[in-house]
């Protein structure tokens, strides 16, 4: 059951921890309890393993929201996996979320033997952190023996243990899970300046672990200095949401309370009197006396962020009457069939298309395999491509769905992967195509559905491509795009001799398709 608040949180941190605050944090003023809230009640023993792996190895004692945090982060569901495969910390700067961060680390590193990614906007942030996490080990007999290697420089730190387990600390780029096959844990710190490219060239790793998770941490976004928050925005909308499998807290002051008012602060700054303090909070408000200081203030130490906009009213593409119009159900095929396949950005649908031509020489597109990935997803392809040997099977070669590759190539399966300029090229002339009325289509809701929401990624001298930001499923779309490319460069229009046929008023059929649609049979 997932447990969501919205507005102003009914879970009282405050009220929880008011015997340790007194007892251990005399000093620490500010409001533990976050603004919002999402999770879903799991078993936090390994949170409470952490913090004292953290009390032995490095003295550090946590906050009460700190440790509540790493409860929810660390909890466990009744199957032994992660109660949240996804987490999301929004806290205004300066607040000790790192410290978090550190503690999740180490016990997965040591007691978990996770391989782990900590990716940063900029690399002081990331390389603090090594030091951190490195001060910790290399001062803890019982841990450092354990080390095999470590190195820091060139925007990469490193720890490597003798058991295999792994953590790389690095800026987030194109290669930043180089030297790793599997990811356990992903930390997308500074996560206001994350994009979907970011996520996706990690997104293989991930792929390969049993039960992943991914940590967002960031201060709140604004979008006039983070032209990039609209990945996080979209996090934090599906906690607003209550997503289930999701933990997110965001700590805020309401937009009532005075800017100016000490008691501000403490509502917006959970760590305020131990890490934050009136004394220097101060300064930074009479720092910021501008229209625009006063608004970094607010984002930056209330929290109260400038969040990019996810209402949009977008203007089809593709125009719907005419998709529509296009729609045709048992139709008549023949040819190459092409395969498409795509995965959506968050990893949780993976979708399976078709292409082929009509009698009437259109370009016949069919959705069929649409679900959460699985190994299903591979059983499915071999099965299909063991029935209807097509001509191709294509994967957009920065798509999540690259982490299909390996478990394709042990089955002796090569698919064709799509560079920059082929994927831009397959969506133009899918575009191109369905404008000139060239396409048949079987009325698939999901594909139209990614139709309508879908938009465009604009790129240097007018190419473009579908977004993966865009606020709809977008795989069968991308699937769909990927099978036409496919079929247009390695297909052809005539029937294969090896592939017997029947003839039904007066049309060729391929005896492997099922009047209802060419991808009906195979799933």
């Amino acid at each position: 059951m997932t447990k969501t608040l919205s507005t102003i949180c009914d879970f009282d941190v405050d009220a929880a921890f008011a015997g340790i605050i007194a007892a251990e944090w005399p000093n620490l003023e500010g409001r533990q309890t976050p603004t919002a809230l999402c999770f879903t009640p799991g078993d936090t023993e390994l949170s409470a393993k952490a913090c004292r792996l953290a009390r032995r190895a490095g003295r550090i004692r946590t906050m009460p929201w700190q440790s509540w945090s790493l409860d929810h982060i660390m909890a466990k569901a009744s199957d032994g996996t992660w109660a949240h495969p996804e987490c999301c910390l929004i806290v205004p700067r300066q607040n000790g979320k790192s410290l978090i961060l550190v503690i999740r680390v180490l016990y997965g590193l040591f007691k978990l033997g996770e391989n782990i990614i900590f990716s940063a906007q900029q690399w002081e942030t990331a390389k603090s952190l090594w030091k951190r996490a490195w001060a910790i080990v290399k001062t803890t007999p019982w841990l450092n023996k354990l080390v095999e290697s470590h190195t820091c420089s060139q925007g990469r730190g490193t720890i490597e243990l003798t058991t295999g387990a792994k953590v790389v600390f690095t800026t987030r780029s194109a290669n930043a899970g180089r030297g790793l096959d599997k990811v356990d844990l992903v930390i997308y710190d500074e996560a206001y300046d994350l994009t979907e490219a970011d996520m996706a060239a990690l997104s293989p790793t991930k792929m390969a672990a049993d039960d992943p998770q991914t940590i967002y941490t960031s201060s709140a976004v604004n979008q006039e200095q983070h032209p990039n928050g609209q990945v996080l925005a979209a996090v934090r909308e599906r906690m607003i949401a209550g997503e289930e499998g999701l933990f997110g807290a965001e700590w805020m002051a309401p937009e009532g309370l005075d800017r100016a008012e000490p008691s501000t602060w403490r509502w917006a700054n959970p760590s305020f009197g131990v890490i934050q303090t009136v004394k220097k909070l101060m300064a930074e408000f009479k720092a910021m006396a501008t229209a625009a200081g006063q608004k970094s203030f607010d984002v930056e130490y209330l929290g109260r962020g400038d969040w990019p906009s996810e209402i949009v009213e977008l203007e089809p593409i593709i125009d719907p009457t005419l998709w529509g119009e296009m729609a045709q159900a048992n139709v008549p095929v023949r040819g190459s069939i092409a395969l498409g396949v795509d995965m959506t950005a968050d990893q949780k649908f993976v979708t399976v298309a078709a292409a082929t031509w009509t009698d009437e020489e259109r370009v016949r597109l069919e959705v069929g395999y649409h679900a959460a990935p699985s190994r299903e997803v591979i059983t499915k392809l071999l099965d299909l491509i063991s029935r209807w040997d097509p001509c191709v099977l294509v994967i957009n070669g920065t798509s999540p769905a690259k982490s299909l590759v390996t478990d394709l190539a042990k089955a002796g399966i090569e698919p064709e992967l799509t560079n920059s300029s082929q994927m831009t090229e397959a969506c133009s002339a899918f575009y191109t195509a369905a404008v000139n009325r060239e396409l048949s289509h079987a009325d698939d809701p999901r594909l139209t559905e990614a139709l309508k929401g879908a938009e465009k990624k604009e790129f240097a001298g007018g190419a473009w491509g579908w977004d993966y930001r865009s606020k709809v499923v977008l795989s069968p779309l991308q699937a769909a795009t990927l099978a036409f490319w496919g079929l247009q460069a390695f297909g052809t229009s005539t029937v294969p001799d090896q592939v017997a046929t029947q003839v039904v008023d007066g049309h060729h059929h391929r005896n492997d398709y099922a009047d209802d649609g060419l991808m009906a049979a195979g799933f």
